[in-house]
């Protein structure tokens, strides 16, 4: 048989044997049956990633590799890609995953993963040497293990991406399953993957042919893909509109593989619910692997004797003719129990699968790793924005017309309110309330509401543009002081615009101050800072400036200060314009006025209005930047993070993601912990967190949420002590963090 590997990729033995870095090649394709057993159903597994058994001599450990198809070795992306999900695949924990045991260096011209399980033979060659479909029991017991797997990786945010049948492992104690993140790497979403070499086509579903990203029903339709195969020998041909004749199936499996290959994601079943059903469902008996499985086994034990690597401390010299030494140790006697091993404790083995509930996902030590979730909260409406923290203690999750309240500590729901202003900006109060709103010249109100129990306190209805001026918009607060924006006709066309300050206990107004120099209150304004005894308060600029053509609006600030309103100082900055989107703003620690647009990152003195310094990145900025004490981050177009010092500009760290970012990973959000230890770096497939000293990858979530598109992470994320809130669809998250 052909080498599969040419090109210097692999190299050789004295014996003219093939070596993959520090393993030796014993079989060189799926399983180790005579000549390597291929895929009989005909469908994608020409396109498959490549496996192998092979042995390192150094330690006397025998793997299987996972290896790209040979037609992508000279590929560069896809080796990044390969390698990075390799990595990934360490997150991956459970008793029926294959445990990794080594990856390819960066540097190596071939990518490669290596697992611990011998002996071990891919499901394809399994069906080859048991001659066709496996029994019902044992498919069964597969099932059960794959929905297990699912089950827990799905709870830890992990999106599997590979499962396939030359994916799965057969050994005495069970399946093992490989392959994590192989459709990821094969190609960038939006790339049709019908029939794209890296990955076994006939285990894709239709929307992952069709480019989209992979997603948790992704990994479900490859599960039933997967049993379809066990079952039957071969995988329903289905396309886009139909999921394929299913009629061969076996009647005890049909209705659940029928689910799972639905063309619609939104109608396969959950992992737990396939794990119950394939748990209680009833069988013909038995469970133990067929007996030509596990001869083919113990064969494979018997030609690759497992040799113990020698002592460190052991003398290497001996006089010829003397006993072996520990080195030249096998286990033959393995070979002669085999069939007793895979006989009788292999039955117990595979019939356990059927017999264990799930596990709850533990914490993860393993670098990259992310913490299991300390909870997961859906809630019942679409959410329209990231959480709002009240009091460091609950988290105030709003959609269009509904707020729900999430207690932090433990993720139970205190409750939730229909008919709310929850579109509009909800904001934390003292007292144990939030200010609830509606903001408009024809109506508009606001409301404190009660956190524990989501109970309107009162309601201030007179600010509503008759008597009083109409309320436009909180700006900030502190102790029992509101300050709003509120905005009077003036005999003009539009609003004009003016400072509150509003006593809530009370209930009453302190003063007003208008901003008769700036623009007109229909203009972008954003938050107020209360920055020592001022308000710092935001507009867009003087009249005259033109909203149209070359002219720039320039970017203003004013003082007020907090006991009466009265004006200190107004100033506006030096290239700090508000021309176009995707210019952000924000007032740092120091007096620093911060703002970034294009490749700039800009700091001013917030009262002089000199500028400071000036930063600047590679690929253009769509999202604004982060601060925490002195230190900024900001994430570019192309996935690179930059750690800047907020008091000189200069450049602490960058961090770049190691796939290429292209589509929504463009609008990367970025957000620092607070303790600032942590550094949040949101992209449309997962979050990363990396280490504020020096950017290093701490590691990586992938969220699955509910009532989300298939395919995508459409979400926010932001941080309360202690922990990464993260929003999924309608999931909230809560990870621990530094």
């Amino acid at each position: 048989m052909e080498p599969p590997y040419v090109h210097g990729r692999v190299g050789a033995t004295d014996d003219g044997t093939e070596r993959i870095g520090p393993y030796r090649v014993l079989t060189p394709w799926d399983g180790d049956t005579a000549g390597g057993a291929a895929r009989s159903d005909g469908h994608g597994a020409a396109q498959d990633a490549r496996r192998c058994l092979a042995r390192d001599d150094r330690r006397g450990r025998t793997v299987v590799l996972t290896l790209p198809h040979p037609a992508l070795v000279d590929d560069p992306a896809y080796r990044v890609r390969f390698r990075a999900e390799a990595e990934n695949s360490r997150r991956v924990t459970g008793r029926w995953t294959a445990p990794v045991e080594a990856i390819a260096p960066a540097d190596a011209p071939l990518p490669w993963v290596a697992h611990g399980c011998f002996p071990a033979l891919t499901l394809p060659s399994a069906l080859a040497v048991h001659g066709g479909p496996l029994p019902e029991p044992v498919v069964r017991a597969l099932g059960v293990a794959l929905a297990e797997t699912l089950v827990g990786a799905h709870a830890n945010g992990l999106v599997f991406a590979g499962v396939s049948p030359g994916a799965v492992l057969l050994t005495a104690d069970g399946p093992r399953l490989t392959g994590y993140g192989l459709v990821r790497a094969a190609a960038l979403d939006r790339t049709e993957r019908a029939g794209l070499l890296g990955v076994d086509s006939a285990a894709l579903p239709p929307e992952q042919r069709a480019g989209e990203r992979p997603h948790p029903h992704g990994d479900v339709y490859a599960f039933g893909a997967v049993l379809a195969y066990a079952a039957t020998g071969r995988i329903p041909g289905g396309t886009a509109a139909s999921p394929g004749d299913t009629g061969a199936l076996p009647e005890a499996f049909r209705g659940v593989i029928t689910a799972c290959l639905s063309v619609d994601p939104a109608h396969r079943p959950q992992p737990a619910a396939l794990f119950q059903a394939l748990r209680t469902s009833t069988g013909s008996g038995g469970g133990g692997l067929p007996e030509p499985i596990a001869t083919a086994l113990a064969e494979q034990v018997a030609r690759h004797p497992v040799e113990v690597a020698p002592d460190a401390t052991e003398p290497t010299g001996r006089d010829e003719g003397s006993g072996p030494s520990r080195r030249s140790l096998t286990l033959g006697g393995l070979a002669g129990v085999a069939g007793l091993v895979l006989g009788s404790g292999g039955v117990a083995a595979w019939r356990a699968t059927a017999d264990d509930g799930p596990t709850r996902p533990a914490p993860l030590s393993v670098r990259g790793a992310a913490p299991a979730p300390l909870w997961r909260r859906d809630i019942d409406f679409v959410l329209e924005g990231p959480p709002v923290l009240a009091g460091g203690e609950v988290a105030l999750m709003a959609g269009t017309s509904a707020v729900t309240a999430v207690r932090l500590r433990d993720g139970k729901k205190l409750w939730t309110r229909e008919n709310m202003w929850a579109s509009q900006t909800l904001m934390p109060l003292a007292g144990g309330l939030f200010l609830s709103s509606r903001a408009g010249m024809a109506e508009s109100e606001f409301a404190a509401v009660s956190v524990r129990t989501g109970k309107v306190t009162w309601t201030e209805r007179r600010y509503d543009g008759g008597k009083l001026p109409a309320f436009l918009g909180p700006l900030a607060n502190r102790g029992n002081t509101l300050w709003f924006m509120a905005g009077t006709s003036g005999g003009g066309d539009r609003p004009k615009p003016m400072v509150i300050a509003y006593d809530l206990e009370k209930r009453e107004e302190l003063w007003r101050t208008p901003l008769s120099s700036f623009g007109s209150a229909g203009d972008e304004q954003g938050p107020g800072v209360p920055n020592g005894g001022t308000l710092i308060v935001e507009n867009n600029g003087p009249p005259g400036s033109g909203f149209l053509g070359t002219e720039e609006k320039t970017w203003s600030y004013a003082a007020l200060r907090q006991r009466d309103g009265k004006t200190l100082w107004t100033r506006t900055y030096d290239g700090v314009t508000a021309a176009y989107q995707g210019v952000f703003r924000t007032v740092a620690p120091g007096d620093l006025l911060i703002a970034s647009d294009n490749r700039a990152v800009r700091a001013h003195d917030l009262t002089s209005g000199r500028r400071r310094w000036r930063f600047t990145t590679k690929g253009y900025m769509y999202t604004k930047p982060a601060i925490r004490g002195r230190t900024l981050c900001v994430t570019d177009e192309d996935s690179v993070t930059y750690a800047v010092d907020t008091r000189t500009g200069r450049l602490r760290w960058r961090h770049a993601a190691a796939v290429e970012a292209m589509g929504q990973m463009r609008y990367s959000e970025t957000v620092i912990s607070h303790a600032g230890r942590t550094v949040l770096q949101m992209n449309a497939s997962e979050i990363d967190a990396l280490n504020a000293a020096d950017g290093s990858l701490r590691w990586r979530f992938t969220p699955v949420g509910s009532g989300q598109g298939a395919g995508a992470f459409s979400g926010y994320v932001d941080t309360a002590p202690g922990l990464a809130l993260v929003v999924n669809g309608s999931s909230l998250y809560a990870l621990p963090v530094d």
